[in-house]
C-alpha cells in the first residue's frame, strides 16, 4: 500500500488535538516522529493555547514526510478523514 491512497486529515480533525495533548499516545515507527511529539507534547502542557499552531506543526511533519511516516499515520487514524 502506498502513500498515494492516504489523503491527510484537515488540521479541525479532532485526532490532531488528541494527540498534541496526549490525550492519545500510540507507539510510533518513525523516531523523529517520536521525538518531535515529545517536545509537541511538552510545549503544549507548558502552553494549551498554542495547541492550533502544534497541531499544524504535526500536520506538516506528515504532509513532508507522508513517505516514511505513512505506517504511523494509519495507525493513528486507522479510516481516512478528510
Amino acid at each position: 500500500m502506498g502513500t498515494q491512497d492516504i489523503t491527510i486529515a484537515a488540521a479541525t480533525h479532532p485526532r490532531w488535538g488528541q494527540l498534541v495533548s496526549g490525550e492519545m499516545q500510540p507507539s510510533y515507527a518513525c523516531l523523529a516522529l517520536k521525538l518531535m511529539m515529545i517536545r509537541i507534547r511538552h510545549q503544549h502542557d507548558r502552553d494549551p493555547a498554542r495547541r492550533a499552531d502544534l497541531i499544524a506543526e504535526v500536520r506538516r511533519f506528515f504532509v513532508a514526510n507522508l513517505r516514511f511516516a505513512a505506517p504511523d499515520y494509519r495507525a493513528i487514524f486507522q479510516e481516512q478523514a478528510a
